[in-house]
């Protein structure tokens, strides 16, 4: 089977798995909304804020320099191991320490705990990364998938009792835990269903460790600036406007990640391998550069513009009237579902052809507007400001990042996002023209949602089509074609 063929199985065992992980962290956080208050899933954030701001493990980067490192041998796994577990015991020590000061400052009492505990379920994931890199590494994702699915059904069923038993923000840790759990045993029992056995007690390899750790250390850097690029408008929203309201923000955060949650996860975990098989290989790493950049646009466009009109009912749909404060959030972010996966895959293709200190450079540029434009808005506008400043800090990454891509490969990047933009543009249009004439707010509640939503990602898709009917029946084939290939 070649190894296109085997990118885009991977990629539908990934797409799989997205939408079956998507559907029931829906019916989880569906029931946790209506067990939970906004404050318990402030607190949580807040504390996830500080934990992952001093995680040392998230920030060396050692899964890019294995993927990126070929061949896998017992001693690549065994000192990937060893640094990951490692990292994570040092980021226990800081988060103990930090916990400290936390609890002395004027934040909710339960942070500190929370804290500790989420520092420690880390720990667990940590042991079990390198198996699931392992098997990423070769494409492997049908095991990884199903890992990770039972992994998450497990944990929510946890949650869910440790919620019913009023156990408030400790059953969303609790679902972490018993996440990392079941990941980190899976992983490697699937690793070994291969057939492969590691040594890793006797082939940890200083020198190996040394270049693992100059490689990562490229990304650092970047790493720092993803943390504040993805975590520093809840410090912001938690220290300034309180719990409670990060409560609404962090929901609106969450759904606004749905579309991103269903592609970005393709593109990191089939993108990245595929990219690096091809980094000799110019010709082929530009088309399967671009095929990833329209699938990505064919499939989050939609369903963001789906979220974004009808936006107020469908939180009251799911989540119920006390969380409709989250709607207008809620649209502020959803350009976020649109840009992240782009910015995901060309970091990808990045730190697959060795070069990621491009990533690092758009990251600390992202990071920086953030800071400098979401804390002043956030004093002014409160969570409105905040998410302003993300979209802010998120149209400076597209801007640079393809600058980048464009000195990469060979690639008309007009001819490919221009006919999205148009579309969903149009969409928005013609759908905010049918509201004048068509009020849909009388239907009932369910049908309102099903048919906004509808309507809007069906002209999307009908636009779409119209502009680039030839070259979307081509690439659609093609895919086709790979999946059916056996040789």
């Amino acid at each position: 089977m070649s190894l296109a063929s085997r990118a885009v199985r991977g990629a539908l065992f990934v797409l799989f798995g997205s939408y079956t992980n998507m559907a029931l962290g829906i019916v989880y956080g569906v029931i946790m909304a209506r067990l939970l208050e906004p404050e318990h899933f402030g607190v949580f954030a807040l504390a996830l804020f500080f934990v992952t701001a001093l995680d040392a493990r998230g920030k060396l980067g050692l899964d890019y320099a294995f993927i990126h490192r070929q061949p896998s041998t017992d001693q690549l796994i065994a000192t990937h191991w060893a640094l990951q577990t490692g990292a994570a015991l040092l980021t226990l020590l800081l988060v103990a320490l930090a916990s400290f000061v936390v609890w002395t400052l004027n934040y909710p009492i339960a942070t500190a705990p929370i804290m500790l505990a989420l520092a420690g379920a880390m720990i667990i994931e940590a042991a079990g990364t390198t198996a699931r890199a392992a098997l990423e590494k070769e494409l492997v994702f049908a095991r990884s998938t199903f890992v990770v699915t039972s992994a998450l059904f497990l944990s929510y069923l946890v949650a869910i009792g440790l919620a019913v038993r009023g156990y408030a923000a400790w059953a969303l840790v609790g679902q972490v835990t018993v996440n990392a759990v079941f990941s980190s045993v899976g992983f490697w029992w699937a690793y070994r269903w291969l057939g492969q056995r590691p040594s890793i007690r006797f082939s940890f390899d200083r020198a190996l460790a040394g270049w693992l750790l100059r490689f990562g250390a490229t990304l650092a850097l970047g790493s720092v600036a993803t943390i504040l690029l993805l975590q520093f408008d809840n410090f912001l929203v938690g220290t300034f406007a309180g719990a409670a309201v990060l409560g609404y923000y962090a929901q609106a955060y969450k759904v606004a990640q749905w579309p991103t949650g269903l592609v970005t996860h393709i593109v990191s975990r089939a993108a990245l391998p595929t990219y690096s098989k091809l980094q000799n290989d110019p010709a082929r790493l530009s088309k399967a550069f671009e095929m990833t950049l329209w699938l990505i646009l064919t499939l989050a466009t939609p369903l963001a513009l789906a979220l974004f009109v009808a936006a107020p009912d469908f939180l009251i749909l799911l989540y119920g009237e006390k969380w409709l404060p989250s709607a207008i959030l809620l649209r502020f972010l959803i350009g976020y579902s649109l840009l992240r996966p782009l910015l995901d895959d060309t970091g990808a293709l990045f730190v697959a052809i060795g070069q990621p200190k491009r990533v690092t450079m758009v990251l600390v540029a992202q990071a920086a507007i953030l800071m400098l434009a979401a804390t002043p808005l956030t004093l002014t506008l409160n969570a409105i400001g905040t998410a302003i400043g993300v979209g802010v800090a998120f149209v400076v990454g597209i801007a640079l990042t393809y600058r980048f891509v464009a000195q990469t490969i060979q690639i008309d990047l007009t001819r490919v996002f221009a006919p999205a933009i148009v579309a969903a543009v149009g969409s928005v249009t013609i759908y905010f023209l049918l509201t004048r004439a068509l009020d849909f707010n009388l239907m009932p509640l369910v049908l309102r949602v099903i048919v906004k939503g509808g309507l809007a990602a069906s002209i999307f898709f009908a636009l779409a089509l119209l502009l680039e009917r030839r070259a979307l029946f081509e690439r659609a084939n093609y895919v086709r074609r790979l999946l059916l290939a056996r040789q």
